[in-house]
């Protein structure tokens, strides 16, 4: 396994969910619209244990560092 080049404190994560296949696939363009300029770690696809008809998409994203100042 590669490493992916930052820590743990950059990595946001986005769950998406729907219905069916094209609902998702719609939110999924819509998300990864929304955030063009965020590099996508991973995309994984699941369903969920109790609930056959929903599907779920994690998205893991290196966003931007977020500065504090006092």
């Amino acid at each position: 396994m590669s490493a992916i080049g930052t820590s743990a404190s950059y990595l946001y994560t986005a769950v998406l969910s729907a219905g069916n296949a094209d609902d998702l696939n719609r939110a999924a363009d819509e998300w990864l619209n929304d955030h063009i300029a965020d590099e996508v770690v991973s995309m994984q696809l699941a369903a969920a244990g109790g609930d056959a008809d929903t599907l779920y998409l994690l998205i893991v994203y290196k966003g931007e560092r977020r500065v504090r100042r006092a």
